[in-house]
């Protein structure tokens, strides 16, 4: 039987078997799925493991679209490289900003690769007519069923952006495109996939070199991952990197006519953000540093540490850099969404033996490496620290060769 088409979830008797999927406690069960064929002969077997599949989806994908999840039709390998709600109004709100929001009605952006049209939604949330265009004939149809209530601001084009007219992109005021950075290609994966990631810029769909050329007739945003080599960026490029409840789920690049040539981390929490930002050709500078650690060390946002902003934090924050890394230490709680404080209860040893020793008795091990060359999981395996039944700890374990104990200090 072929695979159901996005429309045959929505049909009379597909709203019926929804409802008898949803009353079951795990329709991940294998006999689970049997005894619904059994009660439903009449039905087709692909379809309801089709709308188990989409409630298994809809329920993991709270975290990340929230109400928007049971609202939407989904796919596996397009919810995994979705963007998250948050980020995606983030986003447009400062697409509109740029396009002046007092004319946003009339404005139209390109959203080039919309998969199922979370950011599409986004943008037309914020007033923006938006064309919508994607290649994949499944997700296109997915994307105009979860944007059918914005029907009358957004279009959903199935269709290549390489192989459009170039009169369609043209006539839209900006773009934002977000890439394809995996190939349809290779092995089934444990996950069922089977795609793999395309690390050189040039083999996105579309190329890196594509969206740069179309940022030299309209303004464009482009998500892009946040390992991005900023290099690949125009000099007049804004590029920043978005943090999301404390993780660093990707960056944009800002080109043409919306580039300043800045480098930017920015928080957000909800619907708060918070930035931090200063000019690409400006070389890093020290920032004021400290040797004695206060009563709080602070850690920067992933954001602030990729965008190599640290020494702007500690001047924002009054909190120097401890032996000059990219810890910070303050006596009094920062609160700024743009780092984390934590409270130190003590310097400890450095050593892995030593710190075996420190250790013994206590709980589970948190390692904490924001600076150093070794990952958390390293150290972990370095130490072999065996839990006791003592109280868990969380140790920081700095670049310049130093360890503290710390917990979560109150804001």
């Amino acid at each position: 039987m072929p695979q159901p088409q996005p429309r045959d979830l929505l049909t009379v008797q597909a709203g019926a078997l929804r409802e008898v999927l949803a009353a079951l406690p795990d329709t991940a069960h294998p006999g689970a799925l049997a005894g619904v064929r059994a009660a439903y002969p009449e039905a087709d077997p692909g379809l309801i493991s089709a709308l188990a599949t989409q409630l298994r989806l809809q329920r993991r994908a709270e975290d990340r679209l929230g109400p928007w999840a049971q609202e939407m039709v989904l796919e596996e390998e397009a919810l995994q490289q979705a963007t998250r709600r948050d980020v995606a109004r983030y986003r447009a709100a400062r697409v509109s900003e740029r396009l002046d929001h007092s004319q946003a009605a009339d404005r139209t952006v390109a959203d080039v690769g919309c998969g199922l049209g979370i950011d599409a939604r986004a943008l037309a949330e914020a007033g923006l007519r938006v064309l919508a265009i994607e290649r994949d004939p499944w997700r296109a149809e997915a994307a105009e069923i979860n944007l059918a209530l914005f029907a009358a601001r957004v279009r959903v084009l199935c269709g290549d952006a390489l192989s459009l007219d170039s009169a369609v992109l043209d006539s839209c005021e900006a773009a934002y495109v977000d890439p394809a950075r995996r190939a349809q290609a290779g092995p089934r994966r444990i996950d069922g996939g089977r795609s793999r990631a395309v690390n050189n810029p040039g083999g996105w769909s579309p190329p890196w070199p594509w969206v740069v050329a179309l940022s030299e007739r309209v303004p464009v945003v482009a998500k892009v991952s946040p390992g991005f080599d900023a290099r690949l960026a125009p000099a007049a490029a804004d590029i920043e990197w978005l943090d999301h409840d404390g993780d660093t789920v990707e960056a944009s690049v800002w080109l043409g006519s919306w580039g300043h040539g800045m480098r930017r981390a920015v928080a957000l929490r909800g619907d708060v953000s918070e930035s931090i930002e200063a000019p690409r050709v400006e070389a890093p500078a020290p920032g004021p540093s400290a040797s004695q650690a206060g009563a709080l060390l602070v850690e920067p946002t992933p954001a602030v540490i990729r965008a190599q902003l640290v020494a702007r934090l500690a001047e924002m924050l009054d909190a120097p850099r401890l032996d000059g890394g990219d810890w910070l230490t303050a006596s009094q709680p920062c609160g700024t969404l743009l780092a984390r404080a934590w409270q130190v209860i003590d310097e400890v040893p450095h050593g892995a033996r030593e710190l075996r020793g420190w250790l013994r008795g206590r709980g589970s091990v948190t390692w904490k490496t924001a600076d150093a060359q070794v990952s958390a999981h390293d150290w972990d395996r370095r130490v072999g620290h065996r839990a006791g039944d003592g109280p868990s700890v969380t140790i920081v374990i700095t670049g310049q060769g130093r360890a503290f104990a710390v917990e979560r200090a109150r804001s």
